[in-house]
């Protein structure tokens, strides 16, 4: 049900908001690594966990908002029990934010899952996947805005309370989103600082494909970014980043001890984003 709305509301934001005159795209390719996780105590006899990403997107970005589709490719290896999945998480997802007058729209939709189930093309309900928000602001010209979203950031799919604050000066561009996002960017996008809580779901299958699920991950994470080229012709811009996930967990479906919901802990992370 809570799919179905959130697809209503990205088609009728994409429809009823003004489309942009003057735009601006951009791709971008990414990498990111985490040092691996150390399994809780009680669990000594599990080896770590390791984790990465690649991610590859497309965003068009006009004076009423913006639009992007992205693909990204975890690796997430769980090397203990029997888990009811292979590890590898996929998601395809597209969408975007658009304002008009007081009111602000966030919008996403798409696909997540492992990958035996794209290969043989045995999905289940859980593949479709998305998050919404809708902001008012206080007044016009106010920045701060008040709103509701929905996502699988804080577990299963829940509506929150949201309160947003954007501002612009000679320090740089702030926003705030509580309690999802603490960002801000220096005058020239030279340096970027992000504070965010990150969580999603992926559909599941067994090695057999018998048994339908899902995986939630979700962290607090915290990233530093520094841009030490811009674009330039033919050649991307090159952005590194140095951060942290705080109190990461996972929960999935073990075939022999059922529902698992673990805190992997904290690990130190590395990225590195090319853009165009």
């Amino acid at each position: 049900m809570s799919h179905h709305f959130l697809m209503a509301v990205l088609l009728t934001a994409a429809l009823a908001l003004p489309h942009t005159v003057q735009a601006a795209s951009d791709v971008y390719l990414q990498y990111r690594q985490w040092q691996p996780y150390d399994w809780p105590q009680e669990m000594a006899s599990a080896k770590e966990v390791t984790r990465s990403q690649r991610g590859l997107g497309w965003h068009h970005q006009g004076a009423a908002g913006e639009f992007g589709i992205d693909y990204d490719y975890q690796p997430l290896r769980i090397r203990t029990g029997i888990p009811a999945h292979n590890g590898h998480l996929h998601r395809l997802t597209f969408g975007g934010l658009w304002q008009q007058r007081l009111y602000l729209v966030q919008a996403r939709a798409g696909f997540a899952g492992t990958s035996n189930m794209f290969k043989h093309q045995a999905f289940h309900g859980d593949v479709v996947n998305g998050r919404v928000a809708i902001f008012r602001a206080v007044n016009e010209g106010s920045p701060l805005s008040l709103g509701i979203g929905g996502d699988h950031r804080f577990g299963s799919f829940r509506w929150l309370p949201r309160v947003r604050w954007e501002h612009a000066s000679d320090s740089g561009h702030w926003l705030m989103d509580l309690p999802v996002m603490l960002r801000w960017q220096s005058p020239g996008n030279r340096w970027g600082l992000r504070l965010q809580r990150k969580g999603d779901r992926w559909a599941t299958l067994d090695q057999a494909r018998e048994v339908e699920s899902a995986l939630y991950l979700r962290e607090w994470r915290a990233e530093l970014t520094y841009r030490i080229r811009p674009a330039e012709r033919l050649w991307p811009a090159v952005v590194l980043g140095l951060g942290a996930s705080v109190d990461t967990r996972v929960r999935y479906l073990d075939l022999a001890t059922g529902t698992r919901d673990l805190r992997l802990g904290d690990a130190l992370l590395g990225s590195i984003r090319l853009g165009w």
